[in-house]
Formats: C-alpha cells, sequence, structure tokens
C-alpha cells in the first residue's frame, strides 16, 4: 500500500496521571480512550497508542507484594508494570473488536540505522492489519520520555495527527500554576522558543513539569511534518474531536521545510529544552544556510551553565536561529581553538526555508 492511499495515522499519547488512578489502569479513563480508538477506526484511520503508566502500575504492585527493590528500582517496577498495562489495553479494546499489538520502544530504536526499518516495518505491518498498536517505552531498559517517543512514533510513521493527552486543557501563555490569569493558546502557527518561555519553559533552563515534555514533543512532531495537539485527558471526545479539525486544547501547526529532518536528528536536537545558548557572528548564518558544522569560531558568548551533550540554542542577529547538541561544556564552547560545537546531524535550523 503507497503512502498516498493509506488511512491517515494518528499517534495518541496518554499520560500517567492521565490514565493511572491508585496504582492501576482508571476504569473510566481506559473506556474513554478505547472508544475513541474503536471511533477512529470506524472512520477509517489506523490510531497508535502510547500510553504511560507502566512504572507506575509496577510500583503499586510491588507494593501490595511487600518487593521494593533498591536498584534499578524504576526498570525493575516498568518490567513490572508493563504487562499489566498492556493487558489492561487490551481487554477494552478486545471488548470493542479490536486487536491490541505491544511494542516497546526506545529512542534508539526509531532513530538509529540498525533498528529504525525494523521498528517501522512492525508498526506498518501492525497497522495495515487491522491492529492498535499499544506502544511505551522500554522503560525496563532505557527510562525516558514517553512524549519525544509518541512524537518519534509519529515522525517514523508519517502520520497526520499527534494528540498528546495531559492533565492540563493545553499550552496556556504562561503557567497557570502561577498565574490564575493565564489564557489557553487555542492555535500555535509555528513553534518558537517563544512559545516555550510564554509557556512557562526558560530558554536558558531545562523548563519545568510535564508541558515542557510535550512541548519537545511538539517541536519533533511539527518539524517532521506532523499537526500536532495537545488537549485535556477529560476532555469529552477530545481525541475524535481534534482528528475532526474542531477547537480542542491547542493545535500546533507544522513548519513548513524543503526536506523533513532525519528522525536521529530531531531527536538529538529537540528531546530536551535548551540549557543554554551560544551568541554568534552573523557567520553562523552562513554556516546554518550550507548545513556545515557550528565551531567555537563562530561564538562569541556563551549564556547559561551546561555540560558536554547538553541542548542549546544558537543566536545569530534577531533571535535563534538553530536549536542542537553540544560537544562541549559551556566553559569551553567560546574559548576553544576552533573546534567543532556541533555537527550538522545534531542541530536543527530555524531559519525560514
Amino acid at each position: 500500500m503507497s503512502a498516498d492511499t493509506r488511512p491517515e495515522r494518528v499517534v495518541i499519547k496518554i499520560g500517567t496521571s492521565s490514565l493511572i488512578s491508585a496504582g492501576l489502569p482508571d476504569p473510566v479513563k481506559l473506556i474513554a480512550l478505547a472508544d475513541a480508538v474503536a471511533r477512529l477506526r470506524a472512520d477509517g484511520r489506523q490510531p497508535v497508542v502510547v500510553a504511560s503508566g507502566a512504572i507506575a502500575v509496577g510500583d503499586a504492585r510491588l507494593a501490595r507484594a511487600g518487593c521494593l527493590p533498591t536498584a534499578a528500582a524504576r526498570q525493575v517496577s516498568a518490567a513490572v508494570g508493563q504487562g499489566l498495562l498492556f493487558d489492561a489495553f487490551r481487554q477494552a479494546l478486545d471488548e470493542r473488536g479490536l486487536v491490541a499489538a505491544q511494542i516497546l520502544l526506545t529512542p534508539p530504536d526509531l532513530t538509529g540505522a540498525d533498528h529504525r526499518e525494523s521498528a517501522y516495518a512492525v508498526l506498518d505491518a501492525a497497522l495495515d492489519a487491522g491492529l492498535v498498536p499499544v506502544v511505551n517505552e522500554n522503560d525496563a531498559v532505557m527510562v525516558r520520555n514517553n512524549d519525544v517517543l509518541a512524537a518519534l512514533v509519529a515522525a517514523v510513521l508519517r502520520a497526520g495527527r499527534l494528540v498528546l493527552l495531559t492533565d492540563v486543557p493545553g499550552v496556556y501563555d504562561s503557567d497557570p500554576r502561577t498565574r490564575p490569569s493565564a489564557r489557553l493558546i487555542p492555535e500555535i502557527k509555528v513553534m518558537t522558543p517563544d512559545v516555550e518561555r510564554s509557556a512557562g519553559a526558560s530558554g536558558d533552563g531545562p523548563g519545568t513539569g510535564g508541558m515542557a515534555a510535550k512541548l519537545c514533543a511538539a517541536w519533533i512532531g511539527t518539524m517532521a511534518g506532523v499537526t500536532t495537539v495537545i488537549a485535556g485527558a477529560d476532555t469529552p471526545d477530545g481525541v475524535v474531536r481534534a482528528m475532526a479539525g474542531e477547537n480542542v486544547g491547542t493545535v500546533v501547526h507544522p513548519r513548513i521545510l524543503s526536506s523533513v529532518p532525519d528522525p536521529a536528528t530531531l531527536w538529538a536536537a529537540l528531546s530536551e529544552l535548551p540549557s543554554g545558548r551560544l551568541l554568534c557572528g552573523p557567520d553562523a548564518l552562513r554556516v546554518l544556510a550550507e548545513g556545515r558544522p557550528l565551531t567555537s569560531a563562530h561564538v562569541r558568548s556563551v549564556t547559561g551553565l551546561f555540560p558536554a551533550g547538553s541542548v542549546v540554542d544558537v543566536v545569530a542577529g534577531e533571535g535563534v536561529v538553530a536549536r542542537g547538541r553540544v560537544l562541549l561544556g559551556h566553559d569551553l564552547c567560546a574559548s576553544a581553538n576552533d573546534a567543532v560545537l556541533i555537527h550538522p546531524t545534531r542541530y536543527i535550523s530555524l531559519l525560514e526555508p
């Protein structure tokens, strides 16, 4: 089946707090999600569910059994909870005539050359066979971020829409936890660092709360051409309405690019909010436009304290022109002798195409 004739694919991610109550999948929330999946399938779409909650379910089960590991506790909890969480989805979907397929992944499975084709093949085959993939981060191996994982799944599958269900109604123009006057933003035409700051995430630090992860997922999804919706999990018929284009939560439109960046580059550059900034001269604009490495010779000064391997923003001219992962820490970025700071495969240019 060609990509042009294939049914529209949608990736639905639901967070732990929006699914788990008292250490178990909440029946009301699970039923609502299963109903939404069934309706999407009936409409001819191909939904993928990315579910958090395995660690919380495993924690509760281990506590009831009196087993409390001290080493690799979160990974052990995930190993216990993953099967229990999937079984809840399996039963709920089975009652609606749908067959669930459990697929455990980590970001390297979707970004590494050795695994990406295999991961795509199993997701693609499961969807075309009429199954509902239920994806979870393989937390027994790598505890990271299901929002980012969902965005990578959407990118690899070239999904039409990524829906991130959370415990808040969407993205606000300021942090609603500290400003009661904060207003919901119904539409974001393009992701920018200004959007992050207005949502309470700083350009000079890792951000706050679960919204930081949602914004990272929105960056990845929209850079891959996927419309991304951040909405409250308790919104009545939220997923179905979001797919119908109704005003639900916050919709983030894709950035129009001449070519979609490789998933490995998206993950390297956008899976975290920036920890600092590299303030560069105008020659950096030419380097980025030509897709060449950014070196310390282009950097005039540095803001923020960050170690090697951190995500940073590159500032030149009027504002942020790229985001990427640096090879050196803040103390060496401006002083090393023309050392490579960010390889082209590890930064995303934000210059207008």
